[in-house]
């Protein structure tokens, strides 16, 4: 399974939600990408966490 985990900042419990996804990584592909501080106008960045959140099979957001 493809996992995607997004790092907005934006949930408090996000660190433990983060140690889960770390403890499972060994049987799933986890891709993570940081988008808290990530400018509006970097188009190829958004672009490519779009492409990982449309192939992904599990978004997780922290």
């Amino acid at each position: 399974m493809k996992i995607v985990e997004l790092k907005t900042g934006l949930f408090p419990d996000a660190n433990r939600v983060a140690e889960a996804v770390t403890e499972i990584e060994t049987a799933h592909d986890v891709e993570r990408h940081d988008v808290s501080g990530l400018a509006p106008e970097d188009t190829q960045a958004w672009a490519d966490v779009a492409e990982a959140v449309l192939s992904a099979d599990m978004v997780v957001t922290l």
